[in-house]
């Protein structure tokens, strides 16, 4: 197989493990429903959200993934992102719904009371959490990849030459005025 055969299978299975992590916590909270003995087919609305969710990401993750191996200095760097974005994901969403649902449980009370669908909160937590992931990829890999050196950075120290020729250059100017 060519690396770009190769490099196209992996995006596709980084895709579907993107995928499957944003419909974990809505298919397990949905298990724990049915196991509690409050499941029905109304609950499965959780999961349709999420896995609508789940295939967009899926789509914008697999797509990133193939433009950082075209555009990366060190293939190295992408994985490490990538890998990255895949870990902020898990954690954000399952940890936010949680937080959410625990800091503003009266507030959700309330609003499920008043007709309000839960899967809108449940699909704005999770997009939330996508943007998260998203974003922290994407720094990631920009951070990891090498940048062209500027004269006077910090990465780039100029030499004793330089520095003195930069302080000529300065008082000739100054003394001109």
């Amino acid at each position: 197989m060519s690396r770009a055969t190769v490099d196209r299978i992996v995006a596709v299975a980084y895709g579907i493990v993107d995928c499957a992590v944003i419909l974990l916590p809505a298919l397990a909270l949905n298990v724990a429903a049915d196991q509690g003995g409050m499941g029905d087919l109304p609950g499965m609305d959780l999961v349709l959200a999420s896995a609508v969710l789940g295939v967009a990401h899926a789509v914008v993750a697999g797509s990133r993934l193939l433009s950082e191996e075209r555009m990366a200095v060190r293939r190295a760097d992408m994985w490490i992102a990538a890998a990255d974005a895949l870990v902020v994901l898990a954690l954000a969403a399952t940890l936010l719904p949680v937080i959410v649902l625990w800091q503003f449980a009266d507030e959700h009370a309330s609003m499920a009371d008043r007709g309000y669908p839960v899967w809108v909160l449940w699909l704005g937590v999770q997009f939330v959490a996508v943007v998260i992931a998203e974003l922290t990829g994407r720094f990631v890999f920009w951070w990891l990849e090498p940048h062209p050196r500027r004269p006077g950075s910090w990465r780039n120290p100029m030499s004793r030459r330089g520095c003195e020729e930069a302080n000529a250059a300065r008082i000739k100017v100054g003394s001109e005025s």
